[in-house]
């Protein structure tokens, strides 16, 4: 007695509805897995920032806080500064800026 053995096309169409089921079972699995870390996290008063690694999610990184500068320089007619810092506003540039120096 002799089996007849499936053809290449049957056997890649078996393959697509076995790589099918894997799919929706690991979604499946991956929401219920989500489901239960969350669960946890709320049990535990994880936050998202701790779980990423944050170790002090309320301070903020050196880099973004910046400290303001005293004005070293002052418009006499409009009353604005400039610390000197970054690009030189309209009122200053192209000027003699020791006019504009604030009393030191």
């Amino acid at each position: 007695m002799q089996t007849e053995m499936p053809t290449l096309k049957e056997l890649l169409a078996q393959r697509e509805a076995l790589q099918d089921q894997l799919n929706v079972a690991r979604q499946r699995q991956a929401e219920i897995v989500l489901a239960e870390i969350v669960a946890k996290m709320g049990e535990y008063k994880i936050s998202l920032a701790e779980l990423m690694g944050h170790k002090n999610p309320v301070k903020a990184p050196a880099a973004v806080a910046a400290t303001t500068a005293a004005p070293k320089y002052r418009d006499a007619v409009s009353g604005a500064t400039w610390s000197g810092r970054g690009r030189a506003p309209h009122w200053i540039a192209d000027k003699n800026r020791d006019e504009f120096l604030v009393n030191a």
